[in-house]
């Protein structure tokens, strides 16, 4: 190569590869970052839905408390409060109460005799997670119950009663 080949080819060059890996730098940075922002916006909804799953466990434990310790057969609504055994601080209330304003209903089976009467509870339980997020889980349930010596139901009297297992 002659000297005045060389000078042209220098004369040429301006520097345009520098300039494209710049460009290709700048736009891999600005992916990386946008990966970063996505993976803790991912973690943050995972931690948030694993409190919201533990805090509608820790309300289920409360209606499975309710069951087994609740008093189902007393005439005023009842309110109790325990902390579940679950896992971290997980904690639950329920409530107790007898709607309709306590009063006994007809069966729903279609009692023609009237012998028997019905009593509704529901049962509201809210769970709360460590974190704070709650959850709120409700069980309606219904007892049947028997008038003794076959007294027929009768919803005046019936109305005021706190011992199922009584004439009522």
């Amino acid at each position: 190569m002659n000297n005045f080949t060389m000078k042209y080819m220098k004369q040429r060059q301006s520097g345009a590869a520098l300039v494209i890996a710049l460009i290709l730098l700048v736009a891999l940075s600005l992916m990386a970052i946008s990966s970063m922002n996505t993976a803790s916006l991912d973690l943050i909804m995972a931690g948030n839905e694993q409190y919201r799953g533990r805090a509608f466990a820790a309300a289920e434990a409360g209606i499975a408390s309710a069951f087994k310790s609740g008093t189902f057969d007393s005439g005023a609504d009842s309110s109790q409060s325990s902390t579940a055994t679950g896992s971290g601080n997980d904690t639950y209330s329920y409530t107790i109460t007898r709607p309709n304003s306590g009063a006994l209903e007809p069966p729903p089976s279609g009692n023609s005799e009237g012998t028997f009467g019905t009593v509704y509870f529901r049962i509201t339980s809210t769970g709360t997670s460590e974190r704070g997020t709650t959850a709120q889980s409700r069980q309606e349930l219904y007892e049947i119950v028997r008038s003794s010596n076959e007294v027929p139901y009768s919803k005046s009297v019936c109305a005021t009663t706190t011992n199922l297992d009584s004439t009522c």
